[in-house]
C-alpha cells in the first residue's frame, strides 16, 4: 500500500491509500473516507491497458481537486494512462472538464 498525503484547493489535509497493485485508491479527511478510485487492468496487451471503474468523490469535496489527484496518482503508479469511456455514467460537464484536464496531462485517454 502507499499512502500519498496533499492539501486539496481548500487546504484539507487530504490522505490516499493506493492498494498494492495501483487498483483501488481511497481518499480520507480526518479519517474519514470523501473519495473512492477503482480501476481494471487488462495485462492482456503488449503495456497493458487500464480503465476506469469507479470514481466517487462526497459533493462536499467536489472541487477541491480530489478526483484530479486520484486519477493523476493512479496513472503515475500503473505507468500508462487510463482508458475512459464517453458515455460512462460518471459523465457530467465536469467529469468531461477534468478529463480534458488529464488527457492533455496524459493521465487519461477517451475511448
Amino acid at each position: 500500500m502507499r499512502v500519498v498525503v496533499f492539501k486539496d484547493r481548500c487546504n484539507r489535509v487530504i490522505q490516499i491509500e493506493l492498494d498494492a497493485d495501483c487498483t483501488r485508491a481511497i481518499a480520507y479527511h480526518q479519517g474519514e473516507p470523501v473519495g473512492e478510485l477503482r480501476i481494471e487492468i487488462d495485462a492482456s496487451g503488449a503495456d497493458g491497458y487500464a480503465s476506469l471503474a469507479t470514481l466517487f468523490v462526497e459533493p462536499a469535496y467536489r472541487r477541491s481537486g480530489i478526483a484530479h489527484t486520484l486519477l493523476t496518482y493512479a496513472s503515475e503508479e500503473i505507468g500508462h494512462a487510463i482508458g475512459v469511456d464517453r458515455s460512462s455514467p460518471h459523465s457530467s460537464p465536469q467529469f468531461e472538464s477534468l478529463c480534458r484536464c488529464l488527457t492533455l496531462e496524459g493521465a487519461v485517454i477517451f475511448n
